[in-house]
């Protein structure tokens, strides 16, 4: 049989039409996607030939897609013996069948009888198809997840295939009366045994009567040994009760636990003591450990001042190296740097005087003690409102200027980078050297004129002379990214001086400054306003200026006294404010002088800010290794290391004191011994009713079984199942006797289904042998793959592994298909998504052996898995719309 052109139309996932066509006498591949709807085509082949149109189960009603009430239609074209059929079926709704072909048009019942005779299947029953209607085809075409199984083929395909096999070697001679010889001998050994071997009838009821006998027998012994055994077991209980009374009064036992609770307390006093004395190690240690830490940090920080101290030395003789192009400008700064100390020890005098005048005054005032306690107080008042007025003040200008202390540093580090971009750009740049006659012209340099000096041409510039002409002067091209660092860099200076609303950076300085002035002095004003508003326990007021303005509010003011008249404010703050403005003075003076080295520091600028940076570190690891030296000197950390040393041994040696004493008294094991002992009396005291009642209940049980003669009973019992066992062992001969021959007759009879399965043996040998070499597979009656032999090894057909099992299924289903197509028969192989088991080399393997088969017969193979079906050779067949 071939395929030739399938058309499916609402069935299942396919509710619109859809075709597939192209199919060749050989091998044909179907290679979709998942869910693509291959089983479904499969399913749809199956439904046209095998099921019956009129049928209405669920398997019939599960054709319809998913909620539609429509009709299932399959249109089918295919060959048979050269002849070419066409079969249309219809499902559940108006249902029809017709087929067409050389014999003529079939409707109905008739085309069902007349497609059963073509193909050689049986009608389906009321549940639809299955294995034993469907036929060899049936067999033959192979549904998805099934190609693995090893089942036997149905009846109807077992028929056909006995029927082939028949027609090759012939009917087996003796074979009917064999087998009526066998059912004989079944029947006989069935008063005997069960087909499977289970003991039945007469041999059932003799085992059954054996049996009884044998436990009448065994009950009788197992009573009088019962008997013996109460004998011995009361004598034993009777000693053990004997030996239990001894042990509680033992006077041995109280004596050890006198003597374990004295040791328990000894082992405790030893182990707090151990406790102790590691506790102290510990202590010790970590004290030691700690003035060892402290040492080698201050060892390691008196390392790095050494560091930096060479580090500072060396950017002072940098620096000083540098001196020389700089000294006059340095002698200038100097000068203003006197004059700032000047002004500095300026104010710290008028800090004293005024310090002085407060103190005199504070002296005064508790002179004047509670009678100038008022005028004190609105005294006070006045200078706490006047400096309340002067911290606003100053507070109103610090949140009015942007340049704190993180701006100033900011202005540091572009003021560096600038000088650092233009000392770059000046370093590659020409110098023009300008020497001018006396009433020479004047020559203008941009637009100025010029005048005598060294130039740096670092930026194109233009030198006009008047009667002459121009002269450009351009720097190279090298140079250029040296200038856009120092135009980035003056950019970024203008932007952070726009930033914090100065135009130059001096005035950007000027007004750091200033704040910083502020914020000290607000700091100042803040303290003295806080020292001008104290609680005063003579008025009852507490500290702080809103408590003075309200305990004063709505008082009158007394009259000034003539002692206070030499205190006024006015005189005390006015020479230090003078002083402070001096020192401002002095400051801006000497900034000023600084300010006129900048044209010289293009180099000294990174070094006297690498010995400022070295500086600050000597700075700060000297003040870190003074305060860790003041806290604890060396020579006291040294004194205090060998203490905490000693300290440390001595507890080690108290420590290992506590262990020696403490080993061997181990607190939990003399309180286990000694509750031990008291559970063991315990439990002995507990027993003692327990064995009395025991003794008592064996005396009474030995009483009652002594008196009914075990011994009579034992042997009367042992006579009955001795003639029971020699009764079962006559039926037994019988039963082996018939097994045996059984068993010859059945060897007789698979001898001759070997010969009779010889063809499909014979087919599927160089399948088999291709696919595991060196290997043979035998059959069982039932046509079903039994036993696979490799190296001298049976192996069951159902223990392989998966992989194989679907090979030796497909292989089989392959011999089967042409044993039917040698004898005329129509057979067609189809396979849905088989060979899923298989490895790189089996399936080569497969796909040889089928891509040959097809030159005898029609396959098809339906699969997901183009790769691997990429490289074989067959008809590409696609599911499209109809």
């Amino acid at each position: 049989m071939r395929v030739r052109r399938l058309r499916i139309e609402n069935f299942r996932k396919f509710r619109a039409p859809v075709v597939v066509d192209g199919f060749t006498d050989g091998l044909n591949l179907v290679c979709e996607p998942n869910e693509t709807g291959k089983s479904t085509v499969l399913d749809a082949l199956r439904a046209a030939l095998f099921e019956r149109h009129s049928a209405k189960s669920e398997r019939i009603r599960s054709f319809r897609p998913q909620g539609d009430e429509v009709a299932p239609s399959v249109e089918l074209a295919f060959d048979v013996n050269g002849e070419e059929w066409r079969l249309t079926k219809r499902f559940l709704l108006s249902p029809s069948v017709m087929l067409e072909g050389p014999q003529g048009r079939f409707a109905s019942d008739a085309a069902e009888e007349k497609l059963q005779g073509l193909l050689g299947f049986a009608p389906a029953g009321n549940r639809g198809a299955d294995d034993d209607s469907r036929g060899a085809l049936g067999l033959l075409w192979v549904e998805q997840g099934q190609s693995f199984l090893l089942g036997s083929p149905g009846e109807t395909a077992r028929r056909t295939l006995e029927e082939a096999l028949a027609g090759e070697i012939g009917a087996v001679t003796g074979g009917r009366r064999a087998k009526a010889v066998v059912a004989q001998v079944e029947k006989a050994l069935e008063d005997f045994l069960t087909p499977g071997g289970k003991p039945t009838k007469r041999l059932k009821l003799a085992m059954e009567a054996a049996e009884a006998a044998r436990l009448s027998a065994t009950e009788r012994a197992r009573e009088l040994e019962q008997f013996e055994g109460v004998l011995e077991q009361l004598e034993y209980k009777r000693n053990e009760r004997r030996r239990l009374v001894r042990d509680i009064e033992d006077p041995q036992t109280d004596a050890d636990l006198k003597t374990l609770d004295e040791d328990i307390a000894r082992a405790r006093a030893a182990g707090q003591a151990l406790e102790i004395a590691t506790l102290a190690v510990r202590e010790q240690s970590g004290r030691r450990t700690a003035l060892e830490e402290r040492r080698a940090g201050r060892e390691k920080l008196a390392g790095q001042l050494r560091e930096a101290e060479a580090k500072v030395a060396r950017a002072a003789e940098a620096v000083s190296a540098h001196a020389e192009v700089i000294g006059h400008a340095r002698s200038a700064e100097k000068a203003a740097a006197a004059a700032l100390d000047a002004a500095r020890a300026g104010l710290r005098e008028a800090e004293t005087r005024r310090d002085q005048s407060v103190a005199e005054r504070a002296a005064a005032e508790r002179r004047l003690a509670f009678a100038s306690a008022f005028a004190s107080a609105f005294a006070r008042l006045d200078r706490a409102e006047a400096l309340a007025g002067d911290i606003r003040a100053r507070e109103s200008r610090i949140a009015a200027s942007r340049m704190d202390a993180a701006a100033m540093d900011r202005l540091r580090q572009l003021e560096d980078a600038e000088s650092a971009a233009r000392a770059q750009a000046e370093a590659g740049a020409a110098t023009l050297t300008v020497t001018l006659e006396p009433g020479a012209p004047e020559i203008l340099l941009d637009g100025v004129p010029l005048t005598e000096g060294a130039i740096r041409l670092s930026r194109p510039r233009t030198l006009a002379i008047p009667g002459v002409g121009t002269l450009a002067f351009a720097p190279p091209p090298s140079g250029e990214p040296a200038l856009a660092r120092l135009r980035a860099a003056r950019r970024d200076l203008a932007d952070f001086l726009s930033s914090v609303g100065q135009d130059a950076p001096q005035a950007a300085r000027a007004a750091g400054r200033a704040r910083a002035i502020d914020e000290a002095e607000l700091l100042g004003l803040k303290t003295r306003l806080k020292a001008e508003c104290p609680a005063d326990a003579a008025l009852g007021i507490p500290a702080g200026l809103d408590p003075l303005r309200g305990a004063l509010a709505g008082v009158e003011r007394p009259a000034p006294e003539a002692k206070d008249a030499g205190f006024s404010a006015a005189d005390v703050e006015t020479p230090y404010r003078a002083a402070r403005a001096a020192e401002a003075e002095a400051a801006a003076r000497r900034e000023a002088a600084l300010e006129s080295l900048k044209a010289g520091e293009l180099k000294e600028v990174a070094l006297t800010a690498a010995l400022e940076r070295a500086e600050a570190e000597r700075a700060r690891l000297a003040a870190d290794l003074a305060a860790d030296r003041a806290a604890l000197p060396d020579v006291d950390l040294a004194a205090a290391l060998e203490e905490a040393r000693a300290a440390e041994a001595r507890a080690l040696v108290d420590c290992d004191t506590a262990r020696r004493a403490a080993e061997g008294l181990d607190a939990d094991g003399f309180i286990r011994r000694r509750d031990g002992l008291r559970k063991r009396r315990d439990t002995l005291q507990a027993q003692l009713p327990e064995l009395a009642g025991a003794v008592a209940r064996l005396e009474e049980q030995a009483r009652t079984l002594g008196g009914e003669g075990p011994a009579t009973r034992k042997a009367a019992a042992d006579e009955e199942a001795e003639a029971a066992a020699a009764a079962l062992a006559r039926l037994k001969g019988e039963a082996d006797t018939l097994a045996l021959l059984l068993k010859v007759l059945k060897e007789a009879q698979q001898d001759a289904a070997r010969r009779y399965l010889a063809p499909v043996t014979r087919r599927i040998e160089p399948y088999v042998r291709r696919l595991l070499p060196s290997a043979s597979l035998s059959f069982g009656e039932d046509l079903k793959p039994r036993l696979l032999t490799r190296a001298g090894r049976e192996e069951a057909a159902e223990i392989l592994s998966k992989g194989t099992q679907e090979q030796i299924a497909i292989l089989t289903r392959l011999a089967f298909a042409d044993l039917l197509i040698d004898k005329g028969q129509p057979a067609s192989l189809v396979l849905d998504d088989a060979l899923v088991f298989a490895d790189d080399d089996r399936f080569d393997t497969m796909m040889d052996i089928l891509s040959e088969a097809s030159g005898r017969m029609q396959v098809l193979v339906l699969s997901c898995r183009a790769s691997a079906y990429r490289a074989m050779a067959a008809t590409r067949l696609a599911i499209r719309p109809a």
